[in-house]
Parts: structure tokens; sequence; C-alpha cells
């Protein structure tokens, strides 16, 4: 099974070499459960900051994922290494979810036309992506002090399982998909291009 540094290095450079930029690049440990997260935003390689558009890439990883990439299966706590053991049989079933969250901002002068937005990033995705596997669009509102409602955020993400019974992985196709989603996200004449 893959150790979650070589994991992490071969999303990295997956990224890198499907022409986006990883930045905000943050390894969390859970203190309790030593429970491990992943993150980082990317973007198209030839942007230049500010970044309204762009992706974020994540992955949680749990206790019992990191031992036994580091120490293999258990089974030496309960029989002689050499004796034939059962679970030599039994294949590996660890697994993540790679979510991938587009993160953008909604010109305000489209606020109101959601039906609209929502049918343009349906197509936009559709029409970029080969599988079923489409992202979800997440709408976030707020109401002001003075009973002012509007929308805060707009998101679309969706994951992919990955099996970690592999020593490396080729992620190139994911990552040319969110090169190709970004780049069509930000000529849509709804989303904000500026401050």
């Amino acid at each position: 099974m893959i150790k979650y540094e070589d994991f992490t290095n071969q999303l990295l450079q997956s990224a890198r070499d499907s022409g986006l930029e990883p930045y905000y690049i943050k390894n969390k440990i859970e203190t309790t459960s030593l429970e491990r997260g992943f993150s980082f935003l990317c973007v198209p390689a030839i942007e230049n900051p500010p970044h309204l558009i762009r992706a974020e890439v994540s992955f949680h990883w749990d206790s019992m994922m990191t031992a036994e990439s580091i120490y293999g299966g258990n089974c030496s706590l309960y029989h002689d290494e050499t004796e034939e053991c059962t679970h030599d049989d039994l294949p590996n079933e660890a697994f993540t979810e790679l979510e991938i969250e587009y993160q953008f901002e909604i010109d305000k002068s489209y606020l109101n036309n959601t039906d609209f937005i929502n049918r343009e990033l349906i197509n936009t995705f559709q029409g970029n992506m080969v599988h079923n596997n489409l992202p979800f669009i997440r709408w976030e509102a707020f109401v002001n002090p003075e009973g002012n409602a509007g929308v805060s955020k707009v998101t679309a993400g969706h994951h992919w399982i990955v099996k970690l019974d592999e020593e490396e992985y080729d992620f190139e196709d994911i990552f040319l998909e969110i090169n190709n989603n970004i780049k069509e996200l930000s000529v849509l004449p709804f989303i904000k291009k500026s401050f």
C-alpha cells in the first residue's frame, strides 16, 4: 500500500505535469484520532494572481491507513510471520476519496439569474467531461442585518474513489480535466473576473 507522503507527492507532480500550479498546500493531523488530511488549491500555471477561479483538491487519510502503509498487516501481532495466514489471500481494501471543489465568484449583476447560471454551469461541465461523475453545484445564501438576502458563495464539487492498492498512480486525466474546467469557467459571462 502506498504511503501518505508518496501519495501526496504523486498528486502534486500530476497537477504540475498537467499544467496546473498548486499553491496553499496544507497537511493536517487531528491530534486525537491521528487522522490526516491534505489539501491544495490549483490554477492553470499561466494565470496570474489574484485567482478568482480555482480548484481545491483534498483527501482524508485515517490512522489505520498510516499504520497499514508503514508496517503492513498486523498479523505479526497474533502469530509468527513464517506461519501461513488467511489474511494473505485477502485484497487490500483501503481507499480514499479525492475531493475536487471548483471555487469561483458570481458577478453581482447576475446574482438574480440562478436558473441561467445553473444551466450554464451544468452545460459547461457536461461539455468538458466524458464520464458521469459530474460536479454538484452548491449555493450558499446569507441574510444581512437589514433582512436583505443574497448569495455568498457558489461552488461545484465532486469526488473520485481511489483504491490504495498500488504504489504509483497517474492522476493526469483528472488534473487535465480540472485545468480545462477552470479555463472554461473563466469565459462564462457571469463569473467574476476582477475585484
